[in-house]
């Protein structure tokens, strides 16, 4: 009895030993606790003493975060999930003029600048004459040189003595019609600028009107500018010109900025025939609005 009784013992441990064996890493053979990696290997639990890179015996437990020293469990809410504390990020500093380019990522400047080619000023708004020029956008009130730009001037001392002209605007007269007409001795002179149409109008820039007289004076003679046909348009200008026997006399003037009614012609003409003999003649110049 006491044979059958160890051979029975010996078979079990035997038994035990081939089927840990044959299901490698059970339960059965670790010391400690162990977690289920499948549904047959398992693995030791390792808690954070063991250090970073595991790549197992983690445990599916509650996230918790570690400090530096200890691990904390992870905070949370049920409506916005975990929460994240933005207290310690560095980056945002109080905005002051002649801020220079970061040189980090997240330095953060909080309100609106705008760059004067070497740091960052604060964008400001108009509130006053003579402003200084930190803060004010060059976009506004500049002014094309022909290969950079220039900040617009306005009247100053400064710039009333400037032996440059940078910052002022070019301009010139417009002129992109001229009419004129020459007609024999003792008859009226007229020219017109017919029509544009639509919402055109015409605006005289400069105007020449002229007597040649020969043997006989000319006594003053009307030239009208008409905001019309001839002899039929409003009169915008009158101006009278005379001359002695065997000379000439003109109206010469430019610089003007005439402008008519849409659609509607513009004429420059003597009111009348110059005396007998006489030869009258007109021009005038000027540009369309659309």
């Amino acid at each position: 009895m006491k044979k059958f009784l160890g051979n029975l013992l010996v078979a079990v441990v035997f038994g035990l030993g081939v089927a840990m064996v044959a299901y490698p890493a059970a339960i059965t053979q670790l010391a400690g606790l162990a977690v289920a990696q499948s549904t047959t290997q398992w693995n030791q639990l390792k808690d954070f003493a063991i250090g970073d890179a595991q790549t197992n015996g983690a445990g599916l437990f509650a996230p918790c975060l570690f400090n530096g020293v200890t691990c904390d469990r992870q905070r949370g809410t049920i409506a916005n999930g975990a929460l994240t504390d933005i207290s310690r990020i560095s980056g945002a500093i109080t905005p002051a003029d002649a801020f220079a380019n970061p040189t980090t990522a997240n330095t953060m400047w909080s309100l609106n600048g705008v760059f004067n080619g070497a740091t960052w000023d604060r964008a400001r708004t108009a509130s006053a004459d003579a402003l200084a020029a930190t803060g004010l956008a060059a976009s506004a009130g500049s002014l094309f040189n022909g290969s950079t730009w220039d900040r617009e001037d306005s009247a100053s001392a400064t710039n009333n003595t400037a032996t440059t002209s940078l910052g002022v605007a070019y301009s010139t007269p417009l002129s992109t019609w001229s009419q004129t007409n020459t007609p024999a001795v003792t008859t009226a002179a007229t020219t017109s600028k017919a029509s544009g149409g639509g919402s055109v109008r015409h605006v005289a820039t400069s105007i020449t009107a002229c007597v040649a007289a020969n043997a006989t004076a000319q006594t003053p003679l009307l030239i009208h500018l008409r905001d019309g046909a001839t002899g039929a348009g409003t009169i915008l200008r009158t101006w009278a010109i005379s001359a002695v026997v065997s000379e000439s006399h003109c109206v010469d003037l430019s610089g003007l900025n005439m402008t008519g009614s849409a659609a509607t012609a513009m004429t420059l003409e003597t009111a009348a025939a110059p005396a007998a003999g006489v030869q009258a003649t007109v021009s005038f110049t000027g540009y369309s609005t659309p």
